[in-house]
């Protein structure tokens, strides 16, 4: 696994969907991306669990909240990946971020 990428997620439901799509349309394939529903109390839940059904390399933790160096701290215990890609929530990335960085 070259790239784990963690993303706290708290009441981000309106902006999850496309920051997970900008994630998938990365140029390089070898990553996972964990993201850390830190205690929303929107349906960011429900929408994280439908994308994880479809894509195994996106993982869902819950978890109470606890502010975002908290989830982040939870991402990072459980990532597998050579390097560590903060992203948040709202934030997207261009597609070939991930693939000029480990260049």
């Amino acid at each position: 696994m070259k790239v784990s990428i963690i993303t706290p997620c708290y009441n981000a439901a309106a902006y999850i969907e496309k920051t997970i799509a900008a994630v998938q349309q990365q140029t390089l394939s070898d990553w996972e991306m964990i993201v850390v529903d830190d205690g929303s109390t929107d349906n960011s839940a429900d929408v994280l669990k439908k994308i994880t059904t479809t894509d195994n390399r996106i993982k869902l933790i819950k978890k109470e909240n606890g502010g975002t160096a908290s989830a982040r701290n939870l991402g990072l215990s459980v990532a597998i990946g050579d390097y560590i890609q903060f992203l948040d929530a709202d934030d997207t990335i261009a597609p070939d971020k991930l693939q000029r960085q480990i260049d």
